[in-house]
């Protein structure tokens, strides 16, 4: 079946979906209201030098101070064990690049080893030299890509090849090659006469990120569901990435997009992408042959539990190895979905046999070979908790999309307001489509309607705008935080 990557573009939030074989495997979330500052380039200005924690502080604008380690201010050649005072000074103007958004009380993490990513090559500008993807295999295409390696080489920089790069011709690798010089260029010259703190390069566009470096190589079908959208995309590919062009693709119709794509479940069954999705919000996932597995984050590490539930009683069902090694395929896939970072410990169904143990170990190994996020799995603790690690580089998708539940006084999580807000006006727009000779209305929550006149509100006026009238917003005290109604004209309403 291949690969698919399906992007859904709505007012205030864009969602990229990838799908391989049936499956859903990975997932981004977008939302205007917390734009992500990873990729940007700014000229900062250090705030503090703290030798005690080998780190610096600085500025990059708006009110935001990021973190700079003492290995990613090192220039390169720079002694290994160089103290942060010989890399930096307060005051000092210095070129950097988000590497990690910041979160809960942590500000953004920072590089001085700024790079420029192509769809194929990333351009590392302080870093001469040439270097292929380990992911690209196969002796005969790695020695032809090193052949053009070193065409592309020149002492003012390097380049590194990504999987992209497997087949493309040395003419389109040379034209990226040059057109990331040029950018480059551009943001030095910038930075040579400005002044910090100042953004140089802005990589926040949602549909340019997906193309450039969600999509896999080899991609089957890109489908956007926004003709805009799908216009800027083509007109991207046709100047970046040939090769994709004739694989995009429009989705139109009553549907969204998410709904009409079948994928399969945690739990084996054959279900939309939309409810995969919904699936991944769940702190806990039934396994296709029984038991479950329950998914907790905290703040110090995500907690993951394998329960055997019925699947393994009176020597009926499958065995406890079997469980395992079907739980080790579901948590691979799921952490990626959700995008969980951090220190990851998994309790498995307990077992002394150390061959099954190996075993689960090499089919945990197995499963996360292929995540983009550098997962190390570190085998299991004396107590029988296997420990690995996945590199942290967006919020998780729960963090995204929920929030404290206050029935339960935080101890669940439901989706948040702000997440049912442009749920509501995806109806909306949908419903004003279907039937644009009527009047409508939205009618729901206070704390739906906060979220429409605060962060939700951008989304709103591009909906007015988009159709060229107004839709009233009306608050009842009445209804659930999660309830909402679209109200047309004659007193039908439609519920949520």
């Amino acid at each position: 079946m291949g690969s698919t990557v399906l992007i859904s573009v709505r007012p205030g939030r864009t969602r990229a979906a990838l799908v391989e074989n049936g499956v859903l495997t990975d997932l981004l979330v977008f939302d205007d209201a917390r734009q992500s500052l990873v990729g940007n380039i700014y000229l900062g200005r250090v705030e503090k030098v703290v030798g005690h924690l080998a780190a610096a502080f600085v500025d990059i604008g708006g009110g935001v101070s990021g973190f700079l380690a003492a290995a990613e201010a090192r220039s390169p050649g720079q002694d290994a064990t160089a103290d942060i005072s010989a890399c930096v000074t307060e005051g000092q103007a210095v070129v950097v690049q988000v590497q990690r958004d910041g979160f809960e009380d942590k500000g953004p993490k920072l590089t001085a080893r700024v790079v420029l990513n192509g769809r194929a090559l990333i351009l590392t500008p302080y870093d001469p030299g040439v270097r292929l993807s380990r992911r690209i295999d196969g002796e005969a295409e790695r020695a032809r890509l090193e052949t053009v390696a070193r065409d592309l080489g020149r002492p003012d920089g390097g380049f590194i090849l990504r999987t992209a790069a497997r087949g493309l011709p040395s003419t389109d690798l040379a034209r990226e090659a040059d057109a990331l010089r040029q950018a480059w260029a551009d943001v030095a010259e910038r930075g040579a006469s400005g002044t910090p703190p100042m953004l140089l390069s802005d990589a926040s566009n949602p549909l340019l990120h997906i193309l450039r470096d969600f999509t896999p190589a080899g991609v089957g079908r890109i489908v956007i569901d926004d003709i805009p959208a799908l216009a800027g995309a083509r007109a991207w590919c046709r100047s970046n990435a040939p090769d994709l062009t004739d694989r995009l693709d429009s989705h139109a119709g009553p549907a969204s997009l998410f709904e009409t794509v079948d994928a399969k479940t945690g739990s084996g069954g054959d279900d939309s992408v939309e409810a995969a999705l919904e699936e991944a919000l769940s702190p806990s996932l039934a396994l296709p042959s029984g038991g479950s597995v329950l998914f907790a984050e905290t703040p110090a590490l995500i907690a993951i539990d394998v329960n055997v539930g019925g699947a393994v009683h009176g020597g009926r069902g499958p065995s406890v190895l079997a469980t395992n090694l079907e739980a080790a395929r579901l948590i691979a896939r799921q952490i990626r979905i959700r995008n969980l970072s951090g220190l990851l410990v998994v309790d498995f169904v307990s077992t002394k046999n150390k061959k099954d143990q190996a075993k689960v170990l090499e089919a945990v190994k197995r499963a996360v070979a292929g995540d983009p996020s550098n997962v190390f799995v570190g085998g299991f603790t004396r107590f029988g908790l296997l420990e690995m690690t996945r590199r942290r580089n967006r919020p998780s998708l729960a963090s995204l999309l929920m929030a404290p539940c206050r029935p339960c006084d935080g101890h669940g999580h439901v989706l948040s307001a702000l997440s049912i807000a442009y749920k509501a006006l995806d109806q909306l727009a949908r419903a004003a489509d279907a039937t644009p000779a009527v009047r409508l209305s939205l009618v729901a929550s206070p704390a739906i309607v906060a979220a429409l006149q605060g962060p939700a509100g951008r989304a709103l006026a591009a909906i007015n705008e988009r159709f060229g009238r107004q839709f009233p917003v009306v608050g009842d005290d009445q209804r659930a935080a999660d309830d909402f109604q679209i109200i047309y004209d004659g007193g039908n309403d439609h519920d949520r």
